[in-house]
This record gives structure tokens, C-alpha cells and sequence, in this order.
């Protein structure tokens, strides 16, 4: 390698670095910016497809990423949370959305001073005392970062204008004629596919096509490569997925091939197209793209290919979803198989905090309902005895509790780093507690139940005044489980009060009925085993309630 080859090498892989830095700084900076309306936005997608266009063009013009959009999708339909229209809808937008990040670098009036702007935004993020500032800073960076890595790579390709290897080389590819085109199509997906980036593979095509080392055509043709390219990091969010959230990422693929298929038939006009295009915009009246320009014409490929593709195919959309549900069927076996598995945690979703720290409160709150359903299968032993199905059932939901404790825990742990937000910290550490009391809660459950099958097998039973008051405290316990819920999920720290007014009384209740069973104990001779266990059960009863009200005080930081 000589020198000046070693030089142009570290250069543009210099800048490539820089700029990816800078992508990921702009999407991070945004997405703390945006906060929770991330997740008000998805949550507005309804079954109305224009709908989840809107949300799936506006999520990614915040995050700056169509493959970080599309694999958020995936996660929520891989939770059920989001129907295959819905992600289909969702998708369109993504690849609309992401068009602006390539009309950003068109501005020449910002990108001569990247790096000023990455001068002066790293003190405001360095040193500003306001989160919110703080945030604005890195997400400046990020844009500073991207003008400045562009330019690196633009000023290390320069020598390629001069190198004829080069050039003999690249007209193998050269998509002058149909064979060139496809060729040339097909280079652009392998190496999206390899590197997972399709924004690293426009930016350097842009980059030598100011250069002058690529020509229009074929720089559109890669960049159409592209698009089917970017769907590898969808598909490989989907190993270990359930097979829903393959047909979302299936149908992804399928909507960026069949797009450049019908570009491809009819590429010599969509050049044409999109040269004018570019021409007016830069006001060029010279006819022929000037090298300077190629910046804006590669922006309007991207935005004239994804806009006119979500045209062709929005009528086509339900086409499209049955079509991947025909390649990718229902089975059966397909919910039953997940019945016992954390269903909202999902690690794709780990990059938006806000969306992130949603799941892990569905999961929370899908605790809370194991938590109900225990105490409803212990309240059918009380009533109707013996039952080794039901017993099996409490024992399992506690051990299902502990699995979704600890990855509860794990989940909302990977977002503590040191770029969180202050809320998303608080929030989670919030979370990690809830989940913890929640899982408390099932094993004072089972302590009942575990205590009252001591006597059982013992062959004796609690006299009828003890069984009632036992059943008694069961009910209560069960309803302030069903408050505690309704509390958590409205999120209400002014409910806090009144739980706390509830937990004394079930407290009170407690204590009255221990206390009437030590009368009991002064005037009647209760077999040892039963006065244990009646006191056993009654202990376990009340340290469900204290950590029912611990899940509550939570809200209160």
C-alpha cells in the first residue's frame, strides 16, 4: 500500500467512524429530547393506515434511524402489542422518515462549519448544569459530527479522481445499460448487508460522487441496493422472535424488494426524474448535474424512491399482510408456547428508554395479575379443599414471579448508563422495586398455602371461626391486590394515601383476629399444629399487604 493510498485509507475511515458516532449522538440526543412522546405516538397507531404512516415518518425523523424504527416494531408486535397492519403502516413511514437525514447534509450553509458546531456543542453537553440542555448539546454534536465526517470522506476520495486502476475497475459496474443497473444494485445491497448500515453506504457513495469517481446512475443504483440491504438488521432482530414478528420484518423486505424491482424496470426515467428534480432545486439551468450538486440529487433519489414506493403500495397493504401470513402461517401451539414467558420484554427495544420502561411496566403489571390469580386458586382451596392441580398452580405462578423479577431487573438495568435521563433513572430504579415487591408478594401467597397444607397433611383441620377468618383475610389481601394494580397503572401518587389507609385496616383486621385466637387459646385446647399454622397463615397474609403497600410508596420515589 503506498503512502498516499494509506493516508486516503485512514481519512475516509475516519470520517466513516466520525459520522457514525455522530448518527448515533443525534438519534440518542433526540430521543432524550423526545421522551415519553415516543411512546404516545406509537401507541396512537390504529388500524387506520395512514395513521401509522404519520407515526412511522415522525418517529424516525426524531431517532434518525429506519432500521432502529423497524426493529421497534418488530419488538411490539413479537410482544403483541401491535398488529401486523399497524407495523406494516409503521414501516412505510420509517423509510420516508429517514430521508431527512440526507437533507440535513444538503444544507452548504451548515455543513462548512462542522467543526465549529462540534466545538461549541460539546462544551454546552460537557458542561451544562439543565438535563434538557444538556441533551440539546449531544444532539448538535451528533449533526456537527455528521457534516464534519462527510467532509473527511469527501477530501480522502479526492485522489480517486486521478487513479485510472480505479476507474477501470468501477466500469464493471457502471450502470449505463440494464445488466450495469442490477449489478450495481445488487453491490449496494451486499455491502448494506455486511456493514448493517445503510447510512454508512450512502454517505460514502455521496461522497464519491462529488468526487467525481461515481456517476449519477450509479450511484442510484446502489443506493436502491441499499434499501433492500437495510432490512438484514430487522431480520436478524427477529432470531428467537416469535414467528408475528417475522411476518413485520418479512413484509419489510419484501415492500424495499418489490420497490426496487419496479424502479429497476423503469430506472432510465427515475434517473431522469430525479436529475430535473435536483436541477430545479439547486437551481442549476446548465442541464447537467454539477459535482457539487450530487449531494441534493442522491437526497432526492432516496426521498422520490421511499415516497412513490409507499404511493404505489398503500393500497396494497392488507395484499401485503395476508401475503406474509401466507408465507409465514399461524400455528396453534404459537401463544400457548409463550404462555409463561416474560411477554413485554423485549430488547429491541432497549435503545428508546421511554418505550423501553413502558414494556417493563406492562410486565409489572402482568405480576400483579399472577399475584390475583394465586390468591383467587388459594381462595378456591379454602372453600373447596384439596385440589393438587390448583396447589400446582400457586406453586408455579411463584416460581413465573421469581423468572419475571429477575428479568425485569436485567431489562430495566441495561438502561442505567451514564447518557439517561435523570427521569428514565428514576423510573427505572422504580421499576426494578415494584417488580421485586410484586415478587414478594407470591411468595407470602405460597407461605399460605404451604402452611394450610401442613395441617392438611397432618390429617387435622382449623375450627370453623378460624377457616373464616383465614378465608376473610384471603379476600381482603386479594382486593387490596386489585387497588394496588389499579394504582400502579395510572401511575397516581395521590392514591398512595389511600392505599396506605387500606393497608392499616387490613392490618387491623390481622391483628384482631390473633389477637381473638390467643382468647381461643385461654379457653379451649387447640391441637399445637393448628394454632402454628393458623398463626403461620396469618403472618404471611400480612406481609403481603406490607409489600402490596410497598409497590405503591414507590410512586412516591
Amino acid at each position: 500500500m503506498t503512502a498516499q493510498a494509506a493516508e486516503m485509507t485512514q481519512t475516509v475511515l475516519g470520517g466513516l467512524g466520525i459520522f457514525l458516532l455522530g448518527m448515533k449522538l443525534l438519534s440518542d440526543g433526540m430521543q432524550a429530547l423526545a421522551g415519553s412522546k415516543l411512546n404516545r405516538w406509537i401507541h396512537a397507531v390504529t388500524d387506520k393506515r395512514l395513521v401509522g404512516i404519520l407515526v412511522g415518518i415522525g418517529v424516525t425523523c426524531i431517532i434518525q434511524s429506519s432500521s432502529a424504527t423497524t426493529v421497534m416494531v418488530v419488538g411490539f408486535v413479537n410482544s403483541g402489542l401491535m398488529t401486523l397492519m399497524q407495523a406494516i403502516g409503521v414501516i412505510f413511514g420509517a423509510n420516508i422518515g429517514t430521508t431527512l437525514s440526507l437533507w440535513i447534509l444538503t444544507l452548504p450553509a451548515v455543513s462548512k462549519y462542522g467543526a465549529m458546531i462540534i466545538g461549541a456543542s460539546a462544551i454546552v453537553y460537557l458542561f451544562a448544569k439543565k438535563e434538557r440542555t444538556r441533551f440539546i448539546g449531544m444532539a448538535v454534536l451528533g449533526l456537527g459530527m455528521l457534516f464534519f465526517g462527510l467532509e473527511l470522506m469527501s477530501d480522502g476520495f479526492k485522489p480517486l479522481q486521478s487513479n485510472p486502476s480505479l476507474r477501470n475497475a468501477l466500469a464493471l459496474f457502471e450502470a449505463g445499460s440494464t445488466p450495469g443497473f442490477i449489478k450495481s444494485v445488487l453491490v449496494g445491497t451486499v455491502v448494506t448487508a455486511i456493514v448493517q448500515s445503510s447510512a454508512a453506504v450512502i454517505v460514502i457513495v455521496m461522497s464519491l460522487a462529488v468526487n467525481g469517481v461515481l456517476d449519477f446512475p450509479t450511484s442510484v443504483a446502489i443506493i436502491l441496493g441499499s434499501n433492500i440491504g437495510t432490512t438484514i438488521t430487522a431480520a436478524l432482530a427477529c432470531i428467537g422472535a416469535s414467528r408475528a414478528a417475522i411476518r413485520a420484518s418479512l413484509a419489510h423486505t419484501l415492500f424495499n424488494v418489490f420497490g426496487v424491482l419496479c424502479v429497476t424496470l423503469v430506472h432510465t426515467p427515475f434517473i431522469e426524474f430525479t436529475e430535473k428534480m435536483a436541477l430545479w432545486i439547486t437551481q442549476n439551468k446548465t442541464g447537467t448535474l454539477a459535482l457539487k450538486d450530487f449531494t441534493v440529487a442522491i437526497a432526492c433519489v432516496h426521498t422520490v424512491f421511499n415516497v412513490s414506493c409507499t404511493i404505489i403500495f398503500f393500497p396494497f397493504m392488507k395484499a401485503l399482510a395476508a401475503f406474509v401470513t401466507f408465507l409465514v402461517p399461524v400455528r396453534k401451539s404459537e401463544a400457548k408456547s409463550e404462555a409463561y414467558k416474560p411477554k413485554y420484554l423485549d430488547k429491541r427495544l432497549l435503545n428508546q428508554a421511554p418505550i423501553a420502561l413502558e414494556q417493563a411496566k406492562k410486565e409489572i403489571l402482568r405480576m400483579g395479575d399472577f399475584c390475583l390469580e394465586m390468591c383467587d386458586d388459594l381462595q378456591q382451596i379454602l372453600n373447596s379443599g384439596r385440589s393438587a392441580e390448583i396447589e400446582e398452580a400457586i406453586f408455579r405462578g411463584e416460581e413465573n414471579l421469581d423468572v419475571a423479577q429477575m428479568e425485569i431487573a436485567e431489562y430495566v438495568s441495561s438502561l442505567l448508563h451514564d447518557n439517561v435521563s435523570h427521569e428514565v433513572a428514576v423510573s427505572a430504579r422504580r421499576e426494578i422495586k415494584q417488580a421485586d415487591e410484586f415478587e414478594s408478594v407470591s411468595d407470602h401467597i405460597r407461605n399460605a398455602l404451604k402452611a394450610y397444607l401442613k395441617i392438611r397433611n397432618a390429617g387435622e383441620e382449623l375450627t370453623d371461626v378460624a377457616m373464616a377468618e383465614v378465608k376473610d383475610l384471603c379476600v381482603q389481601v386479594r382486593g387490596y391486590c386489585v387497588q394496588i394494580i389499579d394504582i400502579v397503572k395510572e401511575g397516581s401518587k395521590a392514591r398512595v394515601a389511600e392505599a396506605t389507609v387500606r393497608n392499616k385496616e387490613i392490618d387491623t383486621v390481622a391483628k384482631h383476629y390473633r389477637d381473638c385466637h390467643m382468647q381461643r387459646l385461654a379457653v379451649t385446647c387447640i391441637a399445637p399444629v393448628k394454632s402454628l399454622v393458623y398463626s403461620d397463615i396469618v403472618i404471611a397474609f400480612r406481609r403481603a399487604n406490607d409489600h402490596l403497600l410497598n409497590v405503591a410508596e414507590t410512586l412516591q420515589g
